[in-house]
């Protein structure tokens, strides 16, 4: 963080002053500074009259995320956040605390505590926005909305590996991280601040977390992917917090809801056999398809069929021996042991290729555009009947073959399950999963579980 491109927007050259960095750049405090500062104060002095009428003030929620007031909360947050703008202003006492922090969990997961500063239901905070000053040569927004976003942005390396995100972190009481082999204590730039190593499966990633205990603020820094250290350091070092002037809002006052994912049973879903028509009918859109499996055919290989039509066709092939078939495959899963993500051998596993041949019908008045087909493959727990799903490294349990698609030739194959029917149209298509062959007769095809407009779907791989 560039300290007097922050502190030029919330404080003075007597605060500058007492920093014992002087790599500045010079820079006047511009007549938005001085109107933002103004206001704050004038609030103050408004609100002194009010103070009890505010403490009754009903919560405006402008955001989902965050609680916003309609106005000032009370002379004393107003005085809080005029404090740090006036002239000759004193060190604060923090708004908030980490009231603790630790490892938790079997995956590594670190844990902070958050406490809001004297009160219970969170703190009244100014809102601020992200100015990097920083930004690694080659990278450039994931998506055009995170360079207007406040609150949130998110990078790419165009010319190779490395991701990169910087957020604000104030909404929730605590907040966990997994996979932290190690913790940093350190003060960049006067904050108090936390660098956290990621060992997961991909290399390490740096999360950086930065405590603006005097603004209320927590921002993390987060490089993965294969951006280095140095450089996710370099980013947090040269980032500016600059004043919104938009009002307060609450920090700190939401609890972190954990939901334990419910069991699903295969059996309280539709079981659907081959040749059984199932009905997709879209209600806002008009749409209505009806998608019937025709044939499953159990392959080893997927000789003659499209490269165009495949997602992840490099990966697919990695799994395929010499002559073209797929090979023996050792499967793994990711523990965690010792302060580290490592890989365990689940015994070798036998592949093959489920080619599904199914027969989809445009029953709507009109044209049906952009509908997605689309289905995953699961299997049933023979104990329990739950569902399960087995992980193949790099190579996803979903489907991985669409040759009905409109939109094949989309870049990276992002819109390949998709296709547009013609008013009456009746179409044969080809979708392809792959599958374990230890346990086909456990395996299923699910359709519609990406939809709550009709029931989970059910097709047995082998009848």
């Amino acid at each position: 963080m560039n300290k007097e491109k922050f502190l030029y927007t919330v404080s003075e050259e007597s605060i500058l002053k007492s920093w014992d960095n002087d790599t500045f750049e010079d820079h006047e405090f511009s007549q938005s500074y001085y109107q933002f500062r103004e206001k704050l104060i004038q609030k103050a002095g408004e609100g002194k009259g009010e103070q009890e009428n505010n403490k009754q003030m009903p919560v405006h929620e402008l955001k989902p995320e965050k609680k916003w007031y309609r106005h000032p909360v009370g002379v004393a947050a107003a005085i809080a956040a005029a404090i740090i703008l006036s002239a000759g202003a004193c060190a604060l006492s923090g708004l908030f605390r980490i009231k603790s922090q630790e490892h938790t969990g079997e995956n590594g997961a670190y844990t902070y505590e958050f406490e809001a500063a004297g009160v219970k239901d969170g703190v009244a905070v100014q809102p601020v926005r992200l100015v990097p000053n920083y930004i690694p040569e080659g990278y450039e927004y994931l998506q055009e909305h995170f360079k207007n976003s406040d609150e949130m942005k998110k990078y790419k390396n165009m010319s190779g590996r490395g991701k990169l995100s910087i957020a604000l972190m104030n909404t929730y009481t605590s907040e966990s991280f997994n996979y932290i082999s190690s913790v940093e204590h350190v003060e960049m730039n006067g904050v108090k601040t936390d660098i956290l190593t990621q060992n997961a499966d991909i290399g390490d990633s740096y999360i950086i977390i930065m405590f603006y205990e005097e603004l209320g603020q927590v921002v993390t820094v987060f490089g993965r992917d294969g951006i280095s250290l140095k450089e996710t350091k370099k980013v947090a070092e040269n980032l500016v917090l600059e004043p919104t002037g938009e009002e307060t809002y609450q920090a700190f006052s939401e609890k972190r809801i954990t939901y334990e994912e419910k069991p699903v049973i295969v059996k309280e879903g539709r079981q659907v056999q081959i040749g059984e028509p199932m009905t997709y009918e879209d209600s806002i859109d008009g749409e209505n398809l009806s998608f019937t499996v025709t044939d499953i055919e159990l392959r080893d290989n997927i000789s003659g069929l499209e490269q165009k039509y495949f997602v992840n066709y490099e990966g697919i092939l990695s799994l395929l021996d010499a002559n073209g078939n797929f090979a023996v495959y050792e499967q793994k899963e990711s523990v965690w042991e010792n302060n580290a993500l490592v890989e365990k051998s689940l015994g070798e596993r036998h592949l093959g290729f489920a080619y599904i041949t199914a027969e989809i019908k445009n029953l709507s008045e009109g044209e049906a555009k952009d509908n997605f087909v689309w289905g995953r493959l699961i299997y049933e727990d023979p104990e329990t009947g739950e569902e399960e799903k087995e992980f193949l490294s790099g190579v996803s349990s979903e489907c991985v073959y669409y040759d009905g698609s409109d939109y094949a030739d989309v870049a990276n194959g992002k819109h390949i399950f998709a296709s547009d029917f013609e008013t009456g149209e009746t179409r044969t298509v080809h979708l392809g999963v792959i599958f374990m062959k230890e346990r086909q007769d456990e395996a299923y095809l699910k359709f519609f579980d990406w939809t709550n407009v009709t029931d989970d779907c059910y097709v047995k791989l082998i009848p």
